[in-house]
């Protein structure tokens, strides 16, 4: 698609948080998109005003295909955006392969990695392997960004309402993520984008969970926060287990730990993919209806 539709909504966390920003680079006004170009890459770009904006962009040809989350196009400079929820994952290979296969198309290329580390994650350095431009982005940076801009840039009309609403989305959920910093070295690298994906899917649906650290599970996200709970998230060694109240069975699920529920084990992405839309159904049932 040309540009973001402001309607649509991405059924993964991820993708949906880099879908607001997508939008923001899309829709706003000229002097909003400059200013939003110049934050993410740290530099002033020629006609940043007039980029031709595209969300889950395929680089690259073959089976090794990849995705960016973000392209923006502009006059003979090509942004891109590659996003995670998870901090400290290591991401040098998929960046420099995204950087290698953005060039191909490019006449100067900047990749922008949007991470939850307040400062820069030590694996860029490897990302950025023979001259690879690729340049580090928080997301709590760039929800300071969204709020402090309707006073900054004296934003009004159109503008205006894109920011507000881009703000609260953002900063419930920026505020949450960074609930997570304790907990996210409690579990194996590899586990951390997922738990922050199934995070996120029942955050929508019951805020604000009960975290706890420590005892027979290193962490346990329970949802709601109080009563009686409806989904339970624990890291369980290299293993995460999704707990829902419910008797109706999903991929991989089996009864348990008590009766009336099921546990899915999630020990990488694939395993959350395949038990995604089964956790949502479930869990809509399992917990309060949200006020």
């Amino acid at each position: 698609m040309p540009v973001p539709r402001i309607f649509e909504a991405q059924f993964d966390p991820r993708e949906h948080w880099t879908h607001v920003i997508a939008t923001l680079l899309g829709l706003a006004g000229p002097q909003t998109r400059s200013a939003l170009v110049e934050e993410i890459t740290g530099e002033e770009l020629p006609e940043a005003d007039a980029i031709l904006v595209r969300e889950q962009r395929p680089l690259g040809t073959g089976d090794g295909q990849l995705v960016a989350d973000i392209v923006a196009r502009g006059a003979g400079w090509t942004v891109a955006v590659q996003s995670t929820l998870g901090f400290d994952v290591d991401e040098a290979e998929l960046l420099g392969a995204t950087w290698d296969a953005l060039t191909e198309v490019a006449d100067k290329s900047i990749l922008v990695a949007l991470t939850p580390n307040r400062r820069e994650p030590g694996y860029l350095a490897a990302a950025r392997e023979g001259g690879r431009d690729i340049r580090h982005l928080s997301w709590l940076r760039t929800r300071d960004w969204v709020q402090e801009r309707p006073e900054r840039g004296k934003a009004e009309g159109v503008d205006l309402m894109l920011l507000r609403e881009a703000e609260y989305f953002l900063t419930p959920r920026v505020a949450e993520l960074y609930r997570l910093e304790s907990v996210m070295p409690l579990m194996a690298e590899s586990l951390r984008p997922a738990f922050a994906s199934i995070f996120f899917t029942l955050n929508d649906l019951s805020p604000a969970p009960l975290i706890l650290t420590g005892g027979d599970d290193a962490a346990t996200a329970t949802f709601p926060r109080t009563g009686d709970p409806g989904c339970v998230v624990a890291v369980n060694g290299d293993v995460l287990d999704l707990r829902v109240r419910t008797t109706e069975t999903g991929p991989g699920s089996s009864a348990g730990p008590e009766p009336g529920w099921q546990t899915v084990q999630i020990r990488s992405d694939e395993d959350w993919l395949a038990a995604r839309s089964w956790t949502r159904g479930a869990a809509r049932a399992a917990l309060p209806v949200r006020r």
